[in-house]
């Protein structure tokens, strides 16, 4: 079922001065299983990167896949088109028994475990009688505008209320929330042609700074998250290739971070005021 939106993407042209709209009508469409499937399996392979191979992508867009009445699509083509974005929520307490999300939920744990303030509280709510938590996963094909977020994140939020209303267990106390970013050292970032040479006297303290790695968000909307966010983690994923002293550019890394459900709607609105439609 669509749920149209429009969007008027910029584009620079080649020359740098003259710009050129693109209209884009996106469609915030229901899952559609049939249709969706091959396309969700991609996303999740991209999202996970270089770990993708740790889990049964096909049972996880399964599982997304069968939650109709909470989490969206986004495609150009309508409803029968390719899903270019999703965004979906799991109850983590009512699927932990599913074999392929349970080996998901083990790796995220191990992650987490780095920070023994983030692990500690999560495992006290999967543990609790009285807490909830929800999994809030997604992904969207490179150059996808963050301006599709907030709409998306608004229907998902409204989906849940939803659902608590129609008595199906999405009533959760906190989300964790899965995301990426890449990260560089500081020397990478800077143009050979123009970098200054640091003076002998301060040699070694610039080397060592520049080895300082830069973490930068693929996705923008991650900052209206972390601002409200218990605990963020960023990871490196399990296969990553180690870095040498020949390697350059960028490392993509995992990211995973807790809010309470109650922040939700405040999320939802300095995205919106953060990444408005074009005018």
């Amino acid at each position: 079922m669509p749920k149209r939106k429009s969007l008027d993407d910029e584009e620079d042209s080649d020359s740098g001065t003259d710009i050129s709209i693109v209209d884009v009508d996106f469609d915030f469409c229901d899952f559609k299983p049939e249709v969706d499937y091959i396309a969700i399996k991609r996303l999740l392979q991209q999202l996970f990167h270089t770990d993708a191979s740790l889990f049964d992508l096909g049972s996880i867009a399964d599982l997304i896949l069968s939650q109709d009445d909470v989490g969206s699509t986004i495609k150009t083509d309508g409803p029968d088109g390719d899903p270019l974005a999703f965004l979906a929520v799991i109850n983590i307490q009512e699927t932990k028994r599913n074999t392929s999300f349970a080996s998901l939920l083990s790796y995220l744990l191990s992650k987490i475990s780095a920070d023994v303030h983030f692990h500690r509280q999560v495992t006290e709510i999967l543990s609790s009688s009285v807490m909830s938590l929800g999994l809030i996963i997604g992904e969207r094909v490179y150059n996808m505008p963050p301006q599709v977020m907030p709409p998306l994140y608004k229907m998902l939020k409204d989906e849940i209320d939803w659902a608590i209303e129609a008595g199906k267990p999405y009533r959760f106390s906190h989300l964790l929330i899965l995301s990426r970013a890449w990260k560089s050292t500081a020397e990478e970032g800077d143009d050979a042609e123009t970098k200054s040479p640091p003076t002998k006297r301060h040699k070694g303290d610039q080397k060592s700074q520049n080895l300082v790695p830069n973490v930068n968000s693929f996705h923008p909307e991650d900052a209206c998250i972390q601002k409200v966010a218990i605990h963020t983690l960023d990871f490196d994923f399990s296969h990553q290739e180690p870095r040498t002293k020949e390697t350059f550019g960028e490392d993509i890394i995992g990211r995973v971070m807790l809010i309470t459900e109650s922040k939700l709607n405040a999320i939802t609105q300095d995205m919106a005021s953060k990444f408005p439609p074009p005018s």
